[in-house]
């Protein structure tokens, strides 16, 4: 079996790896017992003796989100990523010879190394749409693959259509796994005759569901559009991606206009936004029970009814 590396985006995730018999590890901490130093610089170390010779994959979790006591941005989620697959690469054992000086054996490298991204990194930018802006999904990829065989991803936000993404996919360098259809199933366990509807045409186009029409005003601020019949009828919000949680307020809002009776939402990637989890509570509040989420990412907010990825993760890995 595979050993599962777990980067500060996935740690949550050790009680579902050993519950299901995977070997995992995680960094080590620095001199001050902390992942981070003064200056903010992400500290990584790994126990390399174990992985010689082994076919190792390293999860990550690339969006901000909180690890114990400390929070992450993407960028240290990516930087952490490329320290782990670095140190992977070429390991080495450390001597001390002297004071402040030291010798270098290079170890047997693992077997194999591949990623996991339990969330993709910089997702909402996978395409330029102005000229000369970056594309920061394509290019986080290419990091990876830079130092990793193969790197899959839960629910990626990119569709099969975009070019760059489509191809990674064909060529192998990329495979998608999917927890969507376990968590309609936990939701259609409590709402089983409601209607599937996406938010928006994106939703739509990922999700292959039908959906209502987004205009967006600011990052945070946009209308919705379209008109079904849902009069006295239950329905459920799919989506792949929420992170400010306007446009899934508003989809309801939209649903109690049209309606409709009982409203949830099934989401496989709840994203904190700078500052902490109040966009995540202010759903929570709007949904209640009728709230079925993934634990992708960490969230305190969701951490007691979140379901798990991992078993589709490890169906998926092989």
């Amino acid at each position: 079996m595979k050993t599962f590396i777990l980067c500060s985006g996935a740690t949550h995730l050790k009680g579902a790896f050993d519950k299901a018999g995977a070997e995992t590890c995680y960094s080590f901490n620095n001199y001050d017992n902390k992942r981070f130093f003064m200056n903010s610089d992400i500290y990584s170390r790994l126990p390399v003796d174990k992985f010689e010779g082994k076919d190792v994959v390293v999860v990550q979790s690339a969006t901000l989100s909180k690890s114990g006591n400390e929070w992450y941005t993407t960028q240290d989620r990516i930087f952490e990523l490329m320290e782990f697959l670095s140190i992977l690469r070429r390991p080495q054992e450390v001597l001390a010879t002297g004071h402040k000086q030291y010798s270098y054996k290079d170890l047997e490298p693992p077997a194999s190394i591949e990623v996991v991204y339990t969330c993709m990194p910089c997702a909402k930018q996978d395409h330029a749409c102005l000229t000369g802006e970056v594309n920061s999904a394509k290019l986080a990829l290419d990091l990876a693959l830079g130092m990793a065989e193969k790197v899959h991803i839960i629910d990626p936000h990119p569709p099969l259509s975009i070019d760059w993404f489509g191809s990674l996919v064909n060529k192998g360098k990329i495979q998608t796994i999917s927890i969507v259809k376990e968590l309609l199933a936990q939701a259609q366990k409590e709402m089983p005759d409601a209607i599937i509807l996406g938010p928006d045409e994106g939703s739509s186009a990922r999700l292959g569901i039908e959906s209502f029409s987004k205009s967006r005003i600011s990052s945070v601020e946009s209308t919705i559009s379209g008109s079904f019949d849902v009069k006295g009828s239950d329905v459920i919000i799919l989506d792949d991606m929420v992170l400010s949680g306007g446009t899934l307020r508003r989809t309801r809002e939209k649903l109690k206009e049209l309606g409709a009776n009982n409203i949830g939402a099934a989401l496989t990637h709840t994203m904190p936004v700078w500052g902490g989890e109040e966009n995540l509570q202010k759903i929570r509040d709007s949904f209640g029970n009728n709230l079925f989420v993934s634990d992708t990412i960490y969230t305190e907010t969701f951490e007691d009814i979140a379901l798990s990825c991992v078993g589709e993760l490890l169906r998926s890995v092989k």
